[in-house]
C-alpha cells in the first residue's frame, strides 16, 4: 500500500506542482484548498505526511500550531513549503512545529528525500508507539521522566577553527555537553567508550567533498551509534548534499551557514524522540523478557507459550508443515518437595529445565507451564520424528539423578508426557490450542498407565 501524502494549499498551481511529483513516486495524495479542513481531513484519512504551503492566506504556520497540539495528529510529520528563502522564514516553521522546512525554487531530489526521510522516520515512531501499546497491554508502561536529559553532542566540522566557532555559538542555546571529535574519532573512538554521543553534528565537507556524507552512513549502520541524532551542516557545495544526506540516514540537513538558533531547536526536538526511543526500547525488552519468562528456570512462561501456539499455527496453515506438541509432568513431584523442602525442589526444576533444553533443536519452544509442568512445542516434525524426540526427553531427565541440595547420590525423577502430532489429527483438532488439551488428555493417561512414559493422543484414544 502507498504512503498518502496530504498537501494543502490555497494556490492551486503549488497543489498540482507538487501533486504530479508524488504521484510520480507512486504516493498517494490527498488535496485540499483549505487549512482549516486540515485536522478533519487528517483524521479520516491518517497521511503519512502533510505538507503545508504558505499559500496566499499564509495560514500554514498557525495550521501547523494545531496540528501538533493535537495528541494524535501530533505524531504525523509535517513539512512547511515556503516561497522565501530566507533563515527567519525557516525558524518561524520549525518553532511552530514543523519537521522540515522546503523553500522554494522547487529542487525535486531535495523535496522526496526530504519526503522519504520523514516518512521512514514516522515508521520508526510507530514501532515505537507500538512497543508503548504492548507494554500498557501487559502492564509494564512506566511513568515519563520528570528530569531534563542531559545529552553529549559531537561536533565533526572541517576544521579546528570551525569547531570551536560552532560549540561556542552554540553553548548559547542549548545546555547539554558539547565535545568537538575528528573523522576519526568519531569512527574508531565511540565503539571503545560507553558515553555514544547522542547527537553528531556533521559538516557535509571534511577532507574531500565525500567524507562527511560517508562518515553519516558509517554512524547509521553501526550498532552503537544507529539511534544517535545526525544532523548535516551544507558547507555549500554544488549541487547540494542535501537529497543525499537524508537518503544516507541524516535526520536533518542545515543550510549553508552556521546557524545556532536552528540547529538548537532541531537538536531539541530531535534528542526528545531519541531519548522517549531509548526508553521504550530499554524498558520493553527488559520488561517483556521478565514478563515473559519463568523467573526459577529461566523458561518462557505461559503467557508466552500461547502467543507462539497461535502464531505457530499460522505458520503450519501456511506451509502444510505438520508440528507437535507436547505436555510434560514430573512424577510425584510434590513427595519431592515434602520430603527435601520447597529449595531442592525448585533445584530439581532448573535442572529438568537444562535437561530438556539440551535436548531440544533451537527452533523448539521449551516452556514452564504450571508448577512441575512443562510444554514443548516442535514445528515441523512427524509422528516418527516426535516419538524419538519425547522418548530422547524422557530418558535425559530420568537416566541420572539430579544433583540437589547435597543429597547423597541424587534425586531420582521421572516425568510422564503427553503427545499431539497436527498430521495425526482429524478435523476435531482445528487449532494449536484444541491440539494442546489433545496432548494435556494423552498426559493424563500416561500418569494412569504407570508415570514415567510417552503417550501419544491416538493411544490414549
Amino acid at each position: 500500500m502507498s504512503e498518502r501524502i496530504l498537501i494543502a494549499d490555497d494556490l492551486a498551481t503549488n497543489r498540482i506542482v507538487l501533486k504530479v511529483k508524488l504521484t510520480v513516486a507512486c504516493y498517494e495524495v490527498i488535496q485540499t484548498d483549505r487549512c482549516d479542513e486540515v485536522p478533519k481531513l487528517a483524521r479520516d484519512t491518517q497521511p503519512d505526511l502533510i505538507i503545508l504551503g504558505r499559500g496566499a492566506s499564509d495560514c500554514s504556520l498557525a495550521t501547523c500550531r494545531t496540528l501538533k497540539a493535537d495528541p494524535v495528529l501530533g505524531m504525523i510529520p509535517i513539512i512547511i513549503v515556503s516561497d522565501q528563502d530566507d533563515q527567519q522564514a525557516r525558524l518561524e516553521a520549525i518553532t511552530a512545529g514543523a519537521d522540515d522546512v522546503f523553500s522554494k525554487p522547487l529542487n525535486e531530489a531535495t523535496l522526496m528525500a526530504m519526503v522519504r526521510n520523514l516518512i521512514r522516520a514516522r515508521g520508526a515512531e510507530n514501532e515505537v508507539l507500538r512497543r508503548r501499546e504492548l507494554s500498557r497491554d501487559f502492564g509494564l508502561a512506566e511513568a515519563p521522566a520528570l528530569f531534563a536529559r542531559h545529552a553529549r553532542i559531537a561536533l565533526i566540522a572541517p576544521d579546528a577553527e570551525t569547531g570551536i566557532y560552532w560549540r561556542m555559538h552554540l553553548a548559547t542555546e542549548i545546555r547539554h555537553r558539547i565535545d568537538i571529535m575528528t573523522h576519526s574519532q568519531a569512527l574508531e573512538e565511540v565503539g571503545a567508550i560507553k558515553a555514544v554521543p547522542d547527537a553528531f553534528v556533521i559538516a557535509s565537507t571534511l577532507k574531500d567533498t565525500s567524507d562527511g556524507l560517508r562518515l553519516v552512513s558509517e554512524l547509521r549502520s553501526r550498532q552503537t551509534t544507529r539511534h544517535s541524532v545526525i544532523v548535516v551542516q551544507d558547507c555549500g557545495e554544488t549541487p547540494s548534499p542535501s537529497s543525499m544526506a537524508l537518503d544516507l540516514g541524516a535526520n536533518a540537513v542545515l543550510r549553508t551557514g552556521f546557524d545556532a538558533r536552528e540547529l538548537a531547536l532541531r537538536l531539541t526536538r530531535l534528542l526528545a524522540r531519541k531519548f522517549e526511543g531509548d526508553d521504550l526500547r530499554k524498558n520493553f525488552d527488559t520488561n517483556l523478557a521478565l514478563a515473559l519468562r519463568d523467573p526459577l528456570t529461566g523458561l518462557h512462561n505461559r503467557r508466552f507459550a500461547q502467543s507462539y501456539l497461535d502464531r505457530l499455527e499460522r505458520e503450519a496453515g501456511a506451509t502444510g508443515q505438520p508440528y507437535a506438541i507436547m505436555v510434560l509432568d514430573l512424577d510425584r513431584f510434590k513427595s519431592i518437595n515434602d520430603t527435601y523442602g520447597h529449595p531442592v525442589g525448585d533445584e530439581v526444576l532448573v535442572e529438568v529445565a537444562k535437561r530438556l533444553k539440551g535436548n531440544l533443536r533451537d527452533m523448539d519452544l521449551l516452556a514452564r507451564y504450571g508448577g512441575e509442568e512443562f510444554l514443548i512445542a516442535l514445528p515441523g516434525v512427524t509422528h516418527t520424528q516426535a516419538q524419538a524426540m519425547a522418548e530422547r526427553l524422557r530418558r535425559a531427565v530420568s537416566d541420572q539423578p539430579m544433583a540437589a541440595g547435597k543429597v547423597a547420590g541424587g534425586i531420582a525423577v521421572t516425568l510422564s508426557i503427553g503427545v499431539a502430532v497436527s498430521s495425526d489429527m482429524t478435523q476435531a483438532a482445528g487449532s494449536a490450542h484444541d491440539l494442546l488439551q489433545f496432548a494435556d488428555q494423552a498426559l493424563y493417561r500416561a500418569k494412569s498407565d504407570g508415570r514415567n512414559q510417552v503417550m501419544f493422543v491416538s493411544d490414549a484414544a
